[in-house]
């Protein structure tokens, strides 16, 4: 398994992935594209630069790969790379998923997404996680990943 970033030029990859999978995503315009691949794009995100962090939209894995760790071990390396907190909003019931890849619900939002937050909400039900990197972490991680 190998995890990369796409540059700009390779970034319709991501949203093909995503068409692929019948999903409504789209790889963030101004953001950072990560992708899993086995022969293929299994999975992918998108970080856009927010504050001291990033907020991450657009995490799927293939159906068929699920369950082996991948979008834990696509979100770490991305993590490693860009530094500083993820945040991200989902539905309730995602809280749970979010959670075993080492997601808490957040309490301070930077401002830009406290305001998109509140957009969101006025229709539909959304809870803003956030996951934290700690100091250290990150040298573990690029051993284990070789």
């Amino acid at each position: 398994m190998e995890f990369n970033e796409l540059d700009a030029m390779s970034r319709p990859l991501l949203d093909k992935f995503y068409k692929a999978q019948r999903s409504g995503m789209r790889s963030a315009g101004e953001g950072r594209w990560w992708v899993a691949r086995e022969s293929e794009i299994v999975a992918g995100l998108s970080l856009t630069p927010i504050a001291d962090g990033h907020w991450l939209t657009g995490l799927l894995v293939a159906a068929p790969v699920r369950g082996r760790g991948i979008a834990r071990l696509l979100l770490d390396r991305a993590q490693v790379a860009v530094g500083g907190p993820l945040w991200l909003f989902c539905h309730p019931d995602l809280q749970g998923f979010y959670g075993h890849l080492g997601f808490m619900p957040s309490t301070e939002l930077p401002a830009q997404l406290q305001q998109r937050l509140a957009r969101y909400q006025a229709s539909k039900p959304l809870v803003a996680m956030e996951r934290v990197s700690r100091p250290g972490w990150d040298r573990g991680l690029e051993i284990a990943l070789r």
